[in-house]
């Protein structure tokens, strides 16, 4: 008996110490792949701060290449079969702009058509876009259309823009509310290349350039402090968060219910079962 009882303890000895080899293995590979964790966190920060300073370097090349080019809505298209001679729309539309005979020559190194289906009847007509080979004649015809409250030419209503790429639109819709805010606030801003918003007051300049810098400007200037889309693209650090396990919690234990004392079965020492009334 007490020989028997030896071995069972050494076995469950030999059971308890593999488990706490096994836990201490557990606890070693959890420590190396946290640090592990923690590394490709790092690396993957430094590689996003890269990408973001490419796409800026890739955005204001984009940019600069369209430093001559003008962006005109609202011009109406030729009929179907009807072919339509942009340059001399446009043409006549900025001569009339500046105050200038009609058929004064400009030159362009070309204008056309935004790259999309021809829009149908019932919609908006494609944007045009025309590159002239003189900044200043650019610079002079944007500066009057912002002049100008509304411009009007063959009874359409025009609107004409600088032509950016498709990242600064995209970035600038995205603090739409931030300068709505700066406007409401008669509080002046301005857009820069690379891509940034300025505010300067008193004597001091306050940028966005990248989603970080948002906040920090909206409490500066007393904006509303809300969340913009993060018009990068690149993962965020809420987007780097784990999923974390759900904590441990001690369940209480049930106890057995009592059989009622009206309905209860108990053993005859034969091991018979009756009612006990």
């Amino acid at each position: 008996m007490e020989k028997t009882f030896v071995d069972k303890l050494a076995t469950l000895h030999e059971e308890v110490s593999h488990v706490g080899n096994r836990m201490q293995t557990l606890d070693e590979e959890g420590i190396t792949t946290a640090l592990q964790l923690t590394k490709i966190q790092s690396l993957q920060q430094t590689h996003n701060e890269a990408i973001l300073f490419l796409q800026r370097k890739i955005e204001d090349l984009d940019n600069r290449g369209r430093r001559n080019n003008l962006r005109i809505r609202g011009l109406p298209e030729a009929p179907d079969g009807e072919s339509e001679n942009v340059t001399l729309t446009l043409t006549s539309l900025f001569n009339k702009l500046l105050n200038r005979p009609h058929d004064t020559s400009i030159n362009f190194d070309r204008a056309h058509r935004a790259v999309r289906p021809k829009a149908l009847p019932n919609e908006k007509p494609r944007d045009v876009i025309c590159r002239l080979h003189h900044y200043p004649l650019k610079e002079t015809i944007l500066q009057k259309a912002k002049q100008l409250r509304e411009i009007i030419h063959t009874d359409h209503k025009i609107l004409i823009f600088q032509d950016l790429a498709q990242s600064t639109l995209i970035a600038r819709s995205a603090l739409r509310p931030d300068t709505s805010a700066l406007t409401e606030r008669n509080i002046r801003f301005r857009w820069s290349f690379p891509f940034a918003l300025l505010v300067n007051r008193q004597g001091t300049t306050h940028t966005i350039s990248t989603p970080a810098d948002v906040l920090t400007f909206q409490q500066a200037l007393g904006l509303p402090t809300e969340p913009v889309e993060d018009w990068t693209g690149l993962p965020s650090d809420k987007d780097r968060q784990l999923p974390q396990r759900a904590k441990w919690q001690r369940t209480p234990r049930k106890r057995p219910k009592r059989a009622q004392s009206g309905n209860e079965l108990t053993m005859t020492p034969r091991g018979a079962t009756h009612r006990t009334p």
